[in-house]
């Protein structure tokens, strides 16, 4: 059995991540060593119980291993350990992160500049708006969009990123790469591996068991710098994601909804308690300082108070002075005077004699 095979088969256990791995490689030697090792030894290793122990056992003797490595080169998919360079480096920081992951299609230096997407599954045709549009917006500005591949939220972020010119996006699933869940998206999974990546941690047969999204979405939280959550009931997987990402240092920031839809509770829920409300993908570069580059590049959109948009309003190229804008406008000349002393500051108007004009 050959190093891949043995961690691959040590991954199947479901118990193995890479912590525990390297407590087993320090007591053994080898991963290899390590399956071979008898369930009494194995149980001196802290960490390893019973369950664990007799699971990596069974793993030595199945060949569970070399039949995973043969079937992921029929699919195209490549087994990443931990230790290989092309593991998704801001994965590694995770907790638990996997030993092994399952990868089809190409994960680059520059996916480390991604954005979680994450929300219902049931959600509205503005949820469906929403996540196409913070996807495009994100994946035009070379932002990858990482998210679940599920139906709803996820689908449409994934279609927003790939629609986008020169978009990237990875999806995470609850499944195996080999059996890809919903069926209905099997296209959409194509056409994300050719902008992107799918990946999984999961056997490439396994099917998508409830106990898996989770453990998928912590993977989104591990991939992304921040996680958008679109829509959400009180209680949805999209919020396990935000758990996740908060406890990983991760931003975390919410589409407003309307009050009278229940897929509102979750993100309003988040923002009361600290989550970024956000509007558009510029809101989302401004609080992620490694997203600054990304921000220089689309530059900061100029923020005006009602009552300064109220005077930009009328001001014209044609030079007209404060007290023609204050008559026009109505409004008390010394109210117009400050906002036109702002307007100035932020170069939208310019003087010209005594008056004003619009630049």
């Amino acid at each position: 059995m050959n190093d891949l095979e043995a961690l691959v088969a040590l991954n199947l256990t479901g118990m193995v991540g890479s912590a525990l791995h390297g407590r087993l490689v320090q007591r053994f030697g080898s991963a290899a060593a390590a399956l071979a090792a008898p369930v009494a030894r194995l149980r001196e290793v802290p960490g390893v119980g019973e369950l664990t122990a007799r699971a990596i056992a069974k793993a030595a003797k199945g060949g569970e291993g070399k039949r995973e490595v043969d079937r992921a080169a029929a699919l195209g998919v490549r087994l990443v350990p931990f230790s290989a360079s092309e593991y998704p480096g801001p994965l590694k920081t995770t907790f638990d992160a996997p030993l092994v992951l399952s990868v089809k299609g190409e994960y680059r230096p520059s996916d480390v500049l991604a954005i979680g997407i994450v929300g219902s599954r049931k959600c509205t045709p503005y949820g469906e708006r929403q996540a196409a549009r913070f996807a495009a917006e994100l994946a035009a500005l070379g932002v990858t969009v990482v998210s679940g591949l599920a139906r709803g939220v996820d689908t449409k972020a994934h279609v927003g990123a790939v629609r986008a010119e020169g978009g990237r996006t990875i999806a995470v699933l609850g499944s195996g790469l080999g059996r890809i869940y919903p069926p209905e998206n099997a296209k959409l999974f194509e056409s994300v591996c050719r902008h992107g990546c799918a990946v999984s941690e999961f056997a490439l047969d396994a099917g998508p068991e409830p106990a898996n999204f989770p453990r998928r979405n912590r993977i989104i939280a591990g991939l992304s710098l921040g996680v958008l959550v679109v829509e959400a009931a009180e209680k949805s997987g999209a919020l396990i994601t935000a758990n996740w990402a908060a406890d990983e240092g991760r931003e975390i920031f919410c589409v407003p909804g309307s009050l009278e839809s229940p897929m509102s509770r979750g993100p309003h829920a988040l923002i009361k308690q600290g989550a970024k409300l956000v509007e558009s993908a510029v809101d989302l570069l401004e609080e992620v300082p490694a997203l600054a580059p990304v921000l220089a590049k689309v530059g900061r959109p100029v923020s005006l108070t009602p009552l300064e948009n109220t005077i930009l309003a009328h001001v014209e190229k044609k030079a007209r002075t404060g007290e023609a804008i204050a008559a026009a406008s109505r409004l008390p000349e010394s109210s117009v005077l400050a906002a036109l002393t702002e307007l100035l500051a932020k170069k939208l108007v310019r003087a010209e004699g005594e008056g004003f004009v619009r630049v």
